[in-house]
């Protein structure tokens, strides 16, 4: 009897052990769910401190942590504009003229070159629709989103103040020659990069909006507009309307609303609000990175269902790390692994060592790309639940608590190897 029992316990445990296992027959963890889509929304020049972490004076953002995952230990990687947007885009090491904004330049001399992809590459490789969308671009003199000047020997006009609160220098999409160059008369990048007006159609179904959607407000909204700067009344709203911090504070909480309510936002999307940069006095960078990251301590916002509300990340990452996340997601390679020579390698840090992937704010964390299980995300207060994936994504169900299922089978395993063996002379 002993021996039976010590069979059947044997048996369920290895019969419960072949079910779970073979649900996902050579499959390897992933540290992020595949996403639907993706909105990253950048705004503008503000450390931590006085937005996320500022209640007397964002009070909104406040509001809107409640709904996502906080990210504290978020950073830019330079300090200027320019360098922020690339680094985003390509993963690019910040250059003299990018931590110049190209002010004054001719803007031919800031544009990488057609041999430096950026994620759109990857993109357009996999199948994956992405655009840029940039507030106020289409009511700018001329309107061009990709046409900086006549010439390339020329400073980019749209630099503002006086270009209806459209800045070149916080579209990524232009500074890539192998955006600019692709196509004809420049209609590659003028279908990808559109004025923010442009979204309200692509929200009405899944299938409209892209699986990437980069998002800059106008220079009054991200809060570049400052009272020491005139504050926004070049910009359409006027000179009645906030500036700066407060700008943010009206102007980004219905805009996640329109998102987040909108017929293409469902149960994979996700939303990621950052800031370019931190204040210029904030040289503080992302230390386990890379020693170029040191655009100051900006925070982050990760709003999904996929994540658990009002919760803090304990991840450290830059503009690079969550370039990788959304590679990682997709299954994409590295810009790294793609650069042409070791030499231009070495100035793409999306691949480099230190440089992990968003994996604890998910509502089931998994491991991270290191192999090393990242401490979980904390809840600031009690959060509701959320519903955790469905079976039906085997990419998400799996990272979900074991189904009753695979030891049920097993029992049932070791009843028929117990009754086999009772049956025997």
């Amino acid at each position: 009897m002993l021996r039976s029992l010590r069979a059947l316990c044997a048996v369920a445990v290895l019969a419960g052990m072949t079910v779970w296992s073979g649900a996902r027959p050579g499959a390897a963890a992933t540290p992020v769910p595949r996403f639907s889509h993706v909105v990253e929304v950048f705004l503008e020049n503000e450390t931590a401190t006085s937005t996320w972490e500022d209640p007397v004076h964002a009070p909104a953002l406040q509001e809107l942590r409640k709904q996502g995952a906080y990210i504290p230990s978020f950073y830019g990687v330079g300090h200027a504009s320019l360098d922020n947007y690339e680094a985003a885009f390509g993963a690019v090491e910040p250059t003299t003229q990018g931590k110049a904004d190209c002010l004054g330049q001719p803007y031919g001399s800031c544009i990488f070159a057609a041999t430096v992809p950026t994620i759109a590459s990857l993109f357009d490789g996999a199948g994956l629709s992405w655009k840029v969308y940039s507030e106020g671009e289409e009511g700018a003199p001329g309107g061009h989103p990709c046409l900086h000047a006549p010439s390339r020997s020329l400073p980019d006009p749209y630099q503002g103040p006086g270009t209806n609160g459209y800045a070149t220098r916080h579209n990524p999409a232009p500074w890539f020659d192998s955006i600019l160059t692709k196509g004809t008369n420049e209609s590659y990048c003028q279908a990808h990069a559109v004025d923010l007006n442009h979204l309200t159609a692509d929200l009405q179904s899944p299938a409209a909006l892209p699986a990437f959607s980069f998002i800059e407000p106008d220079t009054c909204h991200n809060g570049h507009d400052t009272s020491s700067t005139g504050g926004c009344a070049l910009d359409p709203e006027g000179p009645g309307a906030p500036s700066g911090v407060a700008a943010i504070n009206a102007w980004l909480p219905g805009f996640v609303q329109r998102v987040t309510t909108s017929p293409a936002w469902d149960r994979n999307s996700v939303l990621f609000i950052t800031f370019d940069e931190g204040a210029t006095a904030d040289t503080s960078g992302c230390a386990p990175c890379h020693d170029t990251s040191a655009g100051g301590r900006i925070g982050a916002l990760v709003i999904s269902p996929m994540v658990t509300p009002n919760t803090t990340s304990h991840w450290s990452g830059d503009h690079y790390g969550f370039l990788r996340t959304l590679e990682s997601s997709w299954g994409l390679p590295t810009l790294k692994s793609g650069a042409a020579t070791p030499q231009a390698a070495q100035t793409v840090h999306d691949g480099d060592p230190g440089v992990t992937v968003l994996s604890d704010v998910w509502a089931a964390p998994v491991s991270s790309s290191t192999g090393t299980a990242p401490a979980p995300a904390t809840a600031a207060t009690p959060a509701p639940a959320v519903a955790r994936p469905s079976a039906t994504r085997p990419e998400l169900a799996s990272t979900g608590a074991p189904s009753a299922a695979p030891l049920a089978l097993g029992l049932i395993g070791a009843a028929m190897f117990v009754r086999r063996q009772s049956s025997r002379p």
